[in-house]
């Protein structure tokens, strides 16, 4: 379990400040900039849902994401 941790962690370091897109539970995707993570959560900027809804930030349960997917 560790190993699958860091390699998370070594990879959202790489990804912090790019554009991602990323599915919450089956039904809900979003696109953000990743402005920050913990151990926890996500934190994204300038977010759009499929729908077309916009927000400031988005924080998301990381145990809530379905998929996470790097667009830049």
């Amino acid at each position: 379990m560790g190993d699958k941790v860091f390699l998370l962690d070594e990879t959202l370091k790489k990804w912090k400040g790019r554009r991602v897109a990323l599915a919450v539970g089956s039904e809900t995707s979003f696109t953000g900039i990743l402005k920050d993570f913990d151990e926890e959560i996500l934190i994204l900027r300038d977010v759009a849902d499929i729908v077309g809804n916009r927000g400031k930030e988005l924080i998301v349960k990381i145990d809530d994401v379905t998929w996470l997917m790097r667009l830049e």
